[in-house]
Formats: C-alpha cells, sequence, structure tokens
C-alpha cells in the first residue's frame, strides 16, 4: 500500500450553505447549499479538470454529510461522470462542536480564539471533538489511500488533511483557511491552491 504522501490530493470545501450565509455553525448538522455555493461546486469542477488533468484516474471521497454529497455530485455531474460513483466516508465529516452546535459561528470562534493553538488542538468543544481528534480519524482514511484523490470535505478535516500530508504541528496547522471556492492541491510535499 502506498503511503498517501506520495499520492496527489485534490481537496475541495463544500460549496456555500444556508447556515454559512446565516452565521450558525453547523457541525454534524446540515443546511442545503445556497445557489452561491452550487455555483462554486460547479467552478471547482472545472478547476479541477484544468489542474488534475485525466480525471478517470482518480478516486473520489466525500464526508457524508448531505452538503458535501451534494456538493460531490454537482462536481461529478460538471465533469460528466455518474453522479453517485463515489465514497461517502463519515471519517471526512466537519468536527463536531457538540454543545457549540448551531451557536453563532461568531460566539463559537470568540470561545476558541481565547485558548492558545497548541492548546485548542486538543481542546475538545463540550460534548464534542477537538481538532487532534478530527486528525486521527482522517489520518485512518488517509492511510488507506491507494490512488490520487478528490476529497470534498469541510473547513477541520481540510486543514487536517494539509496537516497530515505536509507534517505540520497542531499549532503549524490550526491558523490555516480555505474558502468554498477553490481546489487545494497536495502534490510532491508541497501545497497549492486554484481558483479563489
Amino acid at each position: 500500500m502506498p503511503d498517501f504522501r506520495a499520492l496527489t490530493l485534490y481537496v475541495i470545501r463544500h460549496g456555500e450553505c444556508q447556515h454559512n450565509v446565516e452565521g450558525w455553525a453547523a457541525s454534524h448538522d446540515d443546511s442545503p447549499l445556497t445557489e452561491n455555493g452550487r455555483q462554486q461546486a460547479r467552478a471547482n469542477a472545472r478547476i479541477l479538470r484544468e489542474v488534475a488533468g485525466r480525471i478517470d484516474d482518480l478516486d473520489f471521497y466525500a464526508s457524508s454529510l448531505h452538503r458535501t454529497c451534494a456538493t460531490m455530485e454537482l462536481i461529478r455531474a460538471e465533469l460528466g461522470l455518474p453522479i453517485g460513483d463515489y465514497r461517502a466516508d463519515r471519517r471526512l465529516m466537519e468536527m463536531d462542536l457538540g454543545d457549540d452546535t448551531r451557536r453563532a459561528g461568531s460566539a463559537v470562534r470568540m470561545s476558541q480564539d481565547r485558548i492558545p493553538d497548541d492548546e485548542r488542538w486538543r481542546t475538545a468543544h463540550p460534548g464534542g471533538e477537538s481538532p487532534a481528534m478530527v486528525y486521527e480519524r482522517v489520518g485512518r482514511l488517509l492511510a488507506e489511500l491507494t490512488r490520487d484523490s478528490v476529497l470534498v470535505t469541510h473547513g477541520v478535516p481540510l486543514i487536517v488533511v494539509r496537516a497530515h500530508y505536509l507534517g505540520l504541528s497542531g499549532a503549524q496547522a490550526i491558523g490555516y483557511h480555505m474558502p468554498h471556492a477553490g481546489l487545494l492541491r497536495l502534490s510532491m510535499g508541497t501545497d497549492a491552491v486554484f481558483g479563489r
């Protein structure tokens, strides 16, 4: 089984959702993609085709939450691929915010900003997960990859995929932000963002 760091990974965050517009933290809850989010998914498909070249040689994985599956299906439709031919995997789900789920995103960020980065990595939300816990579960999926892959996921899992690939510490990884529009390519020990 090859080391996933020898592969090329194309990591995409789900398109903008209603909860993003309304300003609440969805975590394992869900809300539908906005029209803007649907357009972002289609645009990310075109970026993927441009950057990756041969899309037939890629494996496709998405978080099992609706917003990521909807994003993946829009991407695959735009690429002319069978819509449902991908693997939905719970290990790519967003960080479980526990009691902070459905709270205002600004309130969640404010409470987290009081914790130093090196501690925040290991501090779980009440009744939920820490970034370090997400790092562990995403790492189990990455260890199973055998081919170049497209991963459609969420903000925190995207951060930890990047951290695994680049060998970053929690403190180095935690401040990274990827918008809904754009594609993160991890290849040959480097990262590059396209389309944002």
